[in-house]
């Protein structure tokens, strides 16, 4: 049990979870056949098994009827809090029926004769179903009722309607969000700057300083190019990027433009090379040496590499390094790693190269089924069967703003997590370098969030060992995005801290201590340290060599 305290979460928290994904796509329709086949086949392989496992759902099934189940769900399963559900002796059996026939099917899969990773994914499979046929997904739901005898039918219309819409423009997926209540650059994307550097891949966002004295040392940042970068800028009070310019950082950005099939040969070095050419436009405007930078998810994995390049040419551009929520290999027991076959892979680099780009929405929909109580059936339930529009969220509208990423890149990338390409010095070369972590010795400050199922703590933890220098590990008590948007204020916030370096996560949590607040207040502390001395905010964005053009947050952002 982790010693992260967890707390209830929205249906819009959860939803963060899916955002700046890994690099895979779909599920092999072989693998889940030979899965199901399995478990179907399983009665003729061990009969006794399955006979035992049939005579224990028979005499909880009988509980049921009778009144004598005790079955309840998991107090994080949030679909049955209705009270109507164990108040209601009709809709508690039905529940306890729903909740006996999925344990049945658990404990099948649970004595499969497998190798373990194929009873992970029996599980998984098995548990696609279940989610599925839950009576909380029907127009049984209390709510449902209630609210179609309160309108009159009417929200069965309007949810018929939604699903229509949904059918025609999300491929059948429930919307997510409301998309008419955001505009980016309006009430997404406020922060004051400018594009001051521009090629074909990325456009280079400057920061107006809001204080009179800044930081002498540069902080670029590298988003992922998975999604669009304003997440670092969602509103006032969730903006990294106002935190930053509050604190005296001098801010620069890169907003990664959208690819279209025509750019499919943009690989790995083609992002890292455009990083690079972004960060010397930033020291050229700042009149800096060096830097600091940042990297989140996909981002820190482009930076490393970078960076990597930057040390094979000994060139000492870079004084720090920030990673958030970045593994640098798939661990394989994820979810995700599970998942991941060779026949994965393999689907997955002939679906890109035949269409030059992998769209961010068939990522999406993928990794909203890894969880589909939480990302699927609860709008499915919102949406359809309460007849309520999506949610208005920032988040949501974000993780929904998707974009593309070339065949080359998104087949490098898949290799490098896969085969854990850059725990070994030399065995992925970029740009015909060969990449060698060790090499890069500045300081590092690595954070991850403790339930974060996308990029797993523990293997961030693991990824911070392929680094030379030395490196400060922060756990905070959330998700994926949670972990990074986390501004000071949150009552709730909770992180852990530890300076030892030992190779073992559990090990380094065992002996960590627990801190109340933000990691960002101790994160500035580190950054602040290791950014030079107070100089006089610039009057003017960008310079005689990078002049100001469109202001932020650019026009590549907004590109479809």
């Amino acid at each position: 049990m982790s010693r992260v305290a967890k707390t209830d979460r929205t249906m819009a928290e959860k939803a963060e979870d899916i955002g700046w994904v890994p690099p895979m796509l779909g599920f092999e329709s072989r693998g889940f056949k030979e899965t199901l086949k399995a478990v179907l086949a399983s009665p003729l392989r061990d009969p006794a098994s399955v006979l035992k496992h049939q005579a224990a759902l028979a005499t909880e099934m009988f509980k049921v009827l009778t009144g004598q189940s005790t079955l309840a769900p998991e107090k994080s399963d949030r679909r049955f809090a209705d009270s109507t559900w164990q108040d209601n002796p009709m809709y508690r059996r039905m529940m306890q029926a729903y909740l006996a026939n999925t344990n049945y099917w658990q404990s099948v899969v649970d004595d499969l004769k497998v190798e373990e990773t194929d009873r992970e994914r029996a599980r998984f499979f098995i548990s696609l179903f279940t989610d599925a046929f839950s009576p909380t997904n029907t127009m049984a739901h209390p709510a449902a009722l209630k609210r179609m005898l309160e309108t009159g039918g009417d929200s069965l219309k309007r949810g018929a309607k939604n699903m229509l819409s949904d059918l025609v423009n999300e491929g059948g997926m429930p919307s997510m969000v409301d998309k008419t209540a955001f505009k980016v650059g309006e009430n997404l994307a406020m922060s004051e700057g400018a594009v001051v550097y521009r090629n074909d891949l990325i456009e280079l966002i400057q920061y107006k300083p809001l204080v009179p004295q800044v930081r002498q040392r540069p902080f670029f940042m590298l988003p992922p190019p998975i999604n669009k970068f304003y997440i670092m800028d969602l509103t006032p009070e969730k903006s990294m990027i106002r935190y930053l310019l509050q604190k005296g950082q001098q801010v620069f950005i890169v907003s990664w433009r959208n690819p279209k099939p025509e750019h499919s040969e943009w690989d790995f070095n083609t992002y890292a090379s455009a990083a690079r050419e972004a960060l010397l436009a930033a020291l050229d405007i700042s009149g800096a040496k060096d830097c600091n930078i940042w990297g989140g998810c996909a981002g820190g994995i482009i930076g490393s590499v970078m960076l990597a390049q930057m040390a094979a040419r000994n060139e000492r551009l870079v004084n720090s390094f920030t990673l958030n929520v970045t593994i640098l290999y798939m661990p394989m027991d994820s979810q995700m790693g599970i998942m991941a076959t060779e026949g994965l892979l393999n689907k997955a680099r002939k679906h890109t190269a035949k269409k030059g780009v992998l769209d961010g929405k068939e990522m999406s929909r993928m990794f909203a089924w890894l969880r589909p109580n939480d990302l699927v059936w609860s709008y499915w339930v919102n949406n359809y069967l309460l007849g309520n529009k999506p949610p208005a969220f920032d988040i949501l509208y974000w993780n929904c703003d998707n974009t593309r990423l070339t065949s080359r890149f998104h087949t490098e990338l898949m290799d490098i997590v896969a085969n854990k390409w850059l725990a070994h010095p030399g065995e992925f070369e970029s740009g015909g370098i060969p990449i060698d972590l060790k090499k890069v010795d500045c300081d590092v400050f690595a954070m991850a969030g403790d339930t974060d199922h996308i990029t797993p703590w523990k293997n961030c933890y693991e990824s911070t060992m392929f680094f030379g220098g030395k490196c400060e590990f922060v756990l905070s008590n959330s998700g994926h995005i949670q972990a990074m948007i986390n501004p000071p204020g949150n009552k709730k916030s909770l992180y852990f801290t530890n300076p030892a370096r030992v190779a073992s996560p559990e090990e380094w949590l065992a002996n960590a201590k627990p801190n109340q607040g933000s990691w960002w207040d101790r994160w500035i502390v580190w950054l602040t340290e290791r950014s030079g001395d107070l100089v006089a905010a610039p009057t003017a964005l960008g310079n005689a060599s990078h002049k100001a053009m469109d202001p932020a947050p650019g026009t590549y952002v907004l590109e479809p």
